[in-house]
């Protein structure tokens, strides 16, 4: 028995089965049976892009100014990037 080394999945490689999948159902050509299967194809390839990009932001970090002038790195939080700054009560 021969261990292949395993492919690392790529999100261009998902995306393109996507975009695929969209052009072959816009094309209107397929019979109802083809349509439904590249429609289960897209939405299997488009999940994978965001399971993708999701370990993608959990890998990245800022590099965030301290008041001193430092660099400090930091995890990248999408969810604290969506609320506005605190203001320090004067």
């Amino acid at each position: 028995m021969t261990d292949k080394p395993v492919k690392k999945e790529k999100f261009e490689d998902h995306l393109k089965q996507v975009e695929e999948a969209v052009k072959s159902l816009e094309g209107g050509k397929l019979g109802l049976e083809e349509s439904i299967e590249k429609y289960e194809a897209g939405i299997r390839a488009l999940r994978q892009c965001y399971a993708i990009l999701e370990q993608a932001e959990k890998k990245i970090q800022l590099l965030v100014k301290e008041k001193d002038g430092t660099l400090a790195a930091r995890d990248f939080d999408p969810a604290a990037e969506d609320k506005p700054a605190r203001k320090k009560p004067e």
